[in-house]
């Protein structure tokens, strides 16, 4: 079968652990682009820590965020899904874990909001890699859980990564009967989103723009937040570092993204 899309994860996928879109990387993606395909990022991501990527890669139109609450065509800005946390919830969510060691970012109107202090010292709360991204991308305010509530809005998607083993399920047992998703909820962190976000939801909104079956779409993936979007897809990828849930839902399982895996997918896979 000649698939038609391919959508990457980015973290621990097209992405190396330096946070890195490696040259070979853009230009079999580049490569793929210019046969006809669609190649897209399916992120966990706000559109603002994407875009300096995407604009790596010519011809990239189209882009998967916020664990598929935000589904973007990059060339009109329209959005193709967008799918929100209401204000009141997302309310709740941020005064559930205010007073904890915890470093939040709140995804609203494509821009992911957090406190200055929280940047500086994101290695604290285990996120210390992404700290060139979040220089780059992040709208930094004093308090975040201050403004938030000055100026409560519908969010995309609430990250909470937390400095202890505990505080994390603690706010979790505050939470978990709300009309949320957890889209990842680790010892230290969970992702939020909104009740039936999903990566999946986002591309299939996506194809049924570009009038094609999901099932003609390869994906590839890690994670946790990647399992639905595989199983979806036509063809399923994963990483060498990925879960071994991940593993066990897919076809193939390529070099790990410090050796260029998603390169060798769409190189051995995709491309005529």
């Amino acid at each position: 079968m000649k698939y038609k899309l391919f959508a990457a994860d980015m973290d621990g996928t097209a992405l190396n652990s330096k946070k890195e879109l490696t040259p070979r990387t853009v230009a079999a993606m580049e490569k793929a682009i210019e046969q006809g395909r669609t190649v897209v990022f399916s992120t966990g991501r706000s559109i603002s820590f994407v875009k300096p990527y995407i604009d790596m890669v010519r011809g990239m139109r189209y882009a998967v965020t916020a664990s598929g609450a935000s589904v973007i065509d990059l060339e009109t800005g329209e959005k193709l899904l967008y799918e929100t946390i209401d204000a009141e919830t997302a309310k709740y969510v941020i005064a559930a874990a205010a007073g904890c060691g915890v470093m939040p970012i709140i995804f609203v109107k494509d821009k992911a909001y957090s406190s200055a202090w929280c940047v500086e010292n994101c290695a604290d709360f285990a996120v210390g890699s992404f700290k060139p991204v979040y220089n780059i991308g992040m709208t930094m305010v004093d308090d975040v859980f201050a403004h938030f509530m000055e100026n409560p809005e519908r969010a995309e998607k609430i990250n909470l990564f937390f400095d202890n083993d505990y505080e994390a399920d603690m706010v979790y047992d505050r939470i978990k009967d709300l009309p949320v998703k957890f889209t990842t909820r680790t010892s230290h962190s969970l992702e939020i989103n909104a009740s039936g976000v999903s990566k999946a939801k986002g591309l299939k909104a996506l194809c049924k723009r570009l009038g094609i079956d999901i099932s003609e779409c390869m994906a590839i993936g890690d994670a946790e937040n990647d399992e639905e979007l595989l199983s979806a897809a036509g063809f399923k990828l994963s990483m060498a570092n990925g879960s071994d849930k991940v593993k066990s839902i897919s076809d193939v399982t390529v070099p790990d993204c410090d050796s260029e895996g998603v390169a060798a997918a769409i190189e051995q896979y995709f491309l005529d």
